[in-house]
């Protein structure tokens, strides 16, 4: 009713209120309003009242998107047993999906974009299935050809658009196949017909300018639905008309109005409505060289001279990027394609050079200004690779992508470019920089075939020599800035931000002897005032300290490479390089510089010991930032890495008292700032600096960390997701240290009271495992032994009510590190007390199903000795032939299995993945500087294969002949086989 409308627009008003108390309120109404029924429809009614207030109106789309976004999807209760979550009814999706389209063709601009992204979410869901109407409804509304309005048109496919867009990237299904085949016999038709109606329209309408904006708008909404519908493979009803479709693409490729041009061209900045069709005919072509090369082939060359044309015509505006990077990616493509003959010879790639790649490599104006006053923005753009979009980034694409299929042609050609390029520097050092600076492009992109974040350039074109022009062109440049010379404005700072990218790219092949000699000059850059130079100097420095060596050829299988640096290569420059990098945490705009926090990070966990005597003072200034940024944390990334220092410090300063001491003093101020303020972002970090000092206390732990205890165990805190790992592991720290402690304050109940939280949860099962594992592990049997039947309960309950791969397998290693620890009677006696004979059951219907699930090193050891006790130590086993031989089967073909050692490679493109993600979110983020070095739990045995062979032949050897029978008549050969094998390791026989 009106009076429910009038309390929500007045809450949604206080929602943008600047007094915080107002504010919050508002937002908890907003929030306890999105799980109850009838709010949907009532934020709906609320959009389409065009009286009320745009900002009302604002936060309701926003309001509304939000609810979609939780609540429109039915999801599973993550607690097992527990209620599903709220989602919205049946019936108000109905009535949603009936208003939404006119919601979103009715609103205004700000309000349709966040409409459109509700509309994405519905239509993810429920489209076509529950939505069949959805696309008879758009087709309707964008009238009859003849007769349309086409600024309701353009409404319309932008939400066609919205739609269509998961398409891209969609993964290929038979389902997925079926509705676009749906949506191709309902929509493809109308849009071709459409198209051509936009086109001649375009036609007889010339000197209409309004008209032909709305019109080049419609043109570019149909060539991106175009994309999306043909991102997956041909479709026949494209392929049938193919010729009508190339047919305008190449129409309005070549498209000249210069009084529509002239209104286009006002706005230097945005790209005009002409320019955004043309690169999105760019981007559909070069989607068809990529996947439909075949049939697309009979329109390549008239594509390739459009492209040509249209970018050698093409002036360096900004307004003009777009335009031309689509242009040269399609380009760049055909270059790598099978078809890159049509590039050939001499000449053609000289043109190429000349018209295409050297005009678009020049630093411009608008460069020059973001290198001086928006750096976040430059840095990004160049050395971060998110910069596909430039024209630098995609001149050099084309110029590699041409290398590597005329490298001799291309070599000789892009070589002539750089000696006249770096002849008009030498002519004029203090007005030609430019120069000089795009000749270390062409150079970069002629040599570099092929990079990783990890490595820099990993493979290189062996026709230019890296350390010849490292000699001399950026040798040069990084002795100049070791000597301090900064005089030169921009220019000057731009060739050292170029010659420290060169270093860092080709970190791995510029020889060790000459790296070093560089880096007086790091050291002085990490001390400009120039953002982008510390910047390229930290990252320089950060990047030159991974680098590894390949192992001498001949080295045996398996052996690491080794670092290439020694701490004592940095010895001499070390203590002036924290130096500097602290400095520029106090420069302007460089606060929380995340690429100089990485470099810190990365140099003190270089130092290793050599850090401990400075241990102390970088912590203090370490510390200092933590609280600072407590205040308001801005930079997920930098403040990840703040985090990855301190805890770089704590590994280096490991079972010393002194340091210790100092990093308790210095350190635990901020956790508790962090803690008692509920800085949400920090605490996953701090629970993991805390389990990491605790693990390397070289004493008994101080009264101080006992006192924290109590309120891990307060249950708000294991609410957050991004809080249990890092707690867990708190938990398992102070189990594993302080076990008396732990026991004889009491808080063996409320440790328990968390793990039986974290196991009735699908989601964090695991977790309650690792808290178990760490009492078998960690405290005497005695301390907790009564505890073990209601934790059998609590087990069994939830095998029955919901047994998954997962907890299956959890289970199974606990109660093997149990057996394998405390014995097979610890295991037995305690089941006996919740049922008797329940134990036989548990082995041969849960442990022997899920054996086969069991993976990694640690737990399959565990496991395998566990089962060489069951097997040989539980007489109600051993009696029963047929299980007992199942079992045997299950832990010999697990042994058997190949095992999964990740080379290098992968180790490394994990570690790169890793860096690309760091920065805290809602998902936990591991300090790998923190990480805890695995133990193993039975170090006593050597082999489990050996192991299980000798306590198969003892036990045969109480019963003659039949233990023997049971493996050759129960076992499949490859089993015996494998058994003997163990047999004749371990030097015994089975009677």
């Amino acid at each position: 009713d009106d009076a429910q409308l009038a309390q929500l627009s007045a809450c949604l008003q206080q929602s943008l209120s600047p007094d915080p108390a107002v504010r919050t309120q508002a937002e908890q109404f907003l929030k306890d309003g999105s799980v109850q029924p009838g709010f949907p429809m009532l934020l709906m009614r609320l959009l389409a009242s065009e009286g009320s207030d745009a900002a009302v109106r604002q936060g309701a789309a926003v309001t509304f998107k939000n609810l979609v976004k939780n609540n429109w999807v039915e999801k599973e209760a993550d607690v097992v047993g527990a209620p599903a979550p709220y989602s919205v009814a049946a019936g108000e999706k109905e009535q949603g999906r009936a208003m939404l389209v006119g919601l979103m063709l009715g609103a205004p601009r700000l309000v349709q974009a966040q409409l459109s992204e509700a509309l994405s979410i519905v239509s993810a869901a429920d489209f076509p299935d529950r939505w069949p109407g959805l696309l008879p409804e758009l087709i309707q509304r964008m009238g009859t050809p003849g007769a349309r309005d086409f600024n309701a048109v353009v409404g319309v496919l932008t939400t066609a658009n919205t739609i269509f867009k998961r398409y891209r990237q969609a993964y290929k299904s038979d389902e997925l196949y079926k509705e676009l085949k749906y949506v191709l016999d309902t929509f493809a038709g109308p849009l071709l017909v459409l198209l051509k109606e936009v086109s001649a329209a375009i036609d007889s309408n010339a000197g209409n300018l309004e008209l032909l904006v709305n019109l080049f708008k419609c043109l570019r909404l149909i060539c991106r639905v175009f994309y999306s519908l043909n991102s997956q493979e041909l479709p026949e009803v494209f392929e049938d008309n193919m010729d009508a479709w190339m047919g305008e693409f190449h129409k309005f490729l070549c498209y000249d109005n210069p009084q529509l041009a002239a209104v286009d061209n006002k706005d230097r900045e945005k790209a005009g409505a002409v320019d955004q069709v043309k690169a999105a005919i760019c981007d559909n072509v070069n989607l068809y060289i990529e996947k439909n090369e075949e049939e697309f082939q009979r329109f390549l060359q008239t594509f390739v001279q459009d492209v040509w044309t249209l970018l050698t015509k093409t002036g360096l505006e900004p307004n003009k990027d777009h335009l031309v990077t689509s242009g040269v990616r399609f380009l760049t493509t055909v270059a790598n394609s099978v078809h890159h003959q049509l590039f050939a010879g001499g000449d053609t790639l000289r043109q190429v050079c000349e018209s295409i790649v050297i005009p678009n490599l020049q630093f411009r104006e608008d460069d020059e200004e973001l290198f001086e006053s928006n750096h976040v923005e430059y840095i990004r753009r160049d050395i971060e690779g998110s910069d596909s979009d430039t024209r630098r980034r995609g001149a050099c694409e084309l110029v590699k992508g041409l290398t590597a299929k005329f490298p001799e042609v291309m070599t000789q050609s892009v070589s002539g470019y750089v000696t006249a390029l770096l002849g008009q520097y030498a002519a004029d050092p203090h007005n030609a920089w430019k120069a000089k600076d795009a000749a270390v492009y062409l150079v970069i992109s002629l040599v570099v075939k092929s990079k990783s974040v990890v490595k820099g350039a990993t493979e290189t074109n062996d026709l230019v020599s890296i350390t010849d022009f490292f000699t001399q062109q950026i040798a040069p440049e990084l002795a100049r800035a070791a000597s301090g010379d900064a005089a030169g404005g921009t220019g000057r700072h731009v060739l050292y931000a170029d010659a420290l990218k060169f270093l860092t790219i080709f970190r791995s092949q510029i020889p060790k002897q000459m790296a070093v000699q560089a880096l007086p000059a790091v050291v002085t850059l990490l001390a400009s005032r120039e953002n982008v130079v510390h910047t390229y100097a930290a990252n320089a420095l950060e990047r030159t300290l991974t680098v590894r060596d390949h192992p001498p050829v001949g080295s045996p299988p398996g052996t690491r490479s080794t670092l290439r640096y020694t701490p004592g290569d940095i010895q001499p420059y070390a203590q002036q390089m924290l130096q500097n990098l602290f400095n520029v945490f106090a420069m302007p705009d460089s606060s929380e510089n995340e690429y100089a926090m990485k470099a810190t990070m990365r140099l003190i966990s270089f130092m290793g010991d050599a850090i401990k005597p400075i241990a102390g003072v970088c912590l203090e200034r370490l510390s200092g930032m933590v609280m600072e940024t407590c205040k308001n944390p801005r930079n997920p990334t930098f403040s990840h890495y703040l985090f990855e220092s301190v805890a770089a410090l704590v590994k280096a300063g490991a079972g010393d008292p002194g340091l210790i001491a100092t990093f308790e003093r210095l350190l635990f101020p901020p956790f508790q700032h962090v803690l008692q303020q509920d800085v949400v972002e920090f605490a996953p970090y701090v629970f993991q600096l805390l389990s990491q000092m605790i693990e390397s206390h070289p004493s008994v732990l101080p009264g101080s960390y006992m006192g924290i205890f109590p309120a891990l165990l307060v249950p708000m805190l294991w609410d957050r997701s991004a809080n249990v790992t890092p707690l867990v592991r708190l938990l398992e720290a102070y189990l594993r240290k302080a076990p008396n402690e732990v026991h004889g304050a009491g808080h063996i109940q409320g440790i328990l009271g968390v793990f039986q939280k974290l196991v009735s949860s699908r989601a964090q099962d695991h977790h309650g495992f690792f808290i178990l594992n760490a009492f078998v592990e960690a405290l005497p049997l005695p301390a907790w032994a009564d505890k073990l039947p209601a934790i059998w309960g609590i087990l069994f309950q939830r095998l029955q009510s919901s047994k998954t791969t997962k907890f299956s397998k959890c289970f199974v290693v606990f109660i093997s590190l149990l057996a394998a620890k405390h014995g097979v009677v610890a295991v037995t006696e305690s089941m006996a007390k919740v049922q008797p004979g329940i134990f036989e059951m548990v082995l041969t219907g849960v442990v022997t199903e899920a054996i086969a699930n069991i993976s990694g090193t640690v737990e399959e050891k565990v496991v395998a000795v566990a089962a060489a006790k069951f097997l040989t130590e539980c007489p109600a086993v051993l009696a029963q032939d047929a299980s007992w031989a199942k079992l045997l089967t299950a832990v010999v073909t697990m042994m058997e299995r190949p095992a999964e050692h990740k080379g290098e490679e992968d180790l490394d493109a994990e570690a790169e993945e890793a860096e690309a993600r760091a920065g805290y979110s809602a998902a936990y983020n591991a300090l790998r500087q923190a990480a805890r070095t695995e133990t193993d739990p039975v170090p006593a045995v050597a082999d489990p294969k050996v192991n299980l062979a000798i306590a198969l032949a003892a036990v045969s050897a109480t019963q003659p002949g039949r233990i023997g029978s049971i493996v050759a008549g129960q076992c499949a050969p490859e089993v015996q086989q494998a058994i003997a094998g163990y047999c004749a390791q371990g030097g015994v026989a089975i009677q």
